[in-house]
């Protein structure tokens, strides 16, 4: 005779089902995909979590025959383009080498910044110059 444990209170007779980790990479890839192009910094870091969490998700369900790893592996996986996409926006704005100053001599450069990182892309492009005008200077 075989003994079966009762269901717990939602349902699912052993606890397993989908563990949690699926939807929530899935969501995370999602949103790191669709805005990384768009505020990169967003991307970077849903798509870094969207990557960890689809990561746990699909070894449990790789682990585990009861388990479905598909939302934890589409998660995983847009979470490697919202992350990869993201890094793409953001690092050519902290290197200083976005295209935002390009053709322009260094006083009209730092005239149209607006802020302090477009000042830092206006002196990373005008290296020479700026070093020249303001030598004491080390903040670029």
């Amino acid at each position: 005779m075989t003994t079966s444990r009762p269901a717990d209170v939602r349902g699912r007779d052993d606890g397993r089902g989908l563990g949690g980790w699926g939807s929530p990479a899935l969501v995370l890839g999602v949103i790191a995909a669709g805005t990384a192009w768009v505020v990169g910094w967003v991307g970077v870091v849903a798509g870094l979590t969207a990557v960890v969490i689809g990561f746990i998700g699909a070894r449990k369900a790789f682990r585990d025959p009861q388990r479905s790893g598909g939302a934890a592996l589409a998660g995983l996986a847009l979470g490697i383009v919202g992350l990869v996409w993201g890094l793409a926006v953001v690092v050519p704005t902290l290197v200083g080498s976005g295209e935002f100053g390009a053709g322009l001599t260094l006083d009209e450069c730092m005239a149209q910044a607006n802020g302090q990182q477009e000042q830092r892309m206006c002196a990373s492009q005008h290296l020479e110059e700026y070093r020249a005008r303001f030598p004491g200077r080390t903040d670029t």
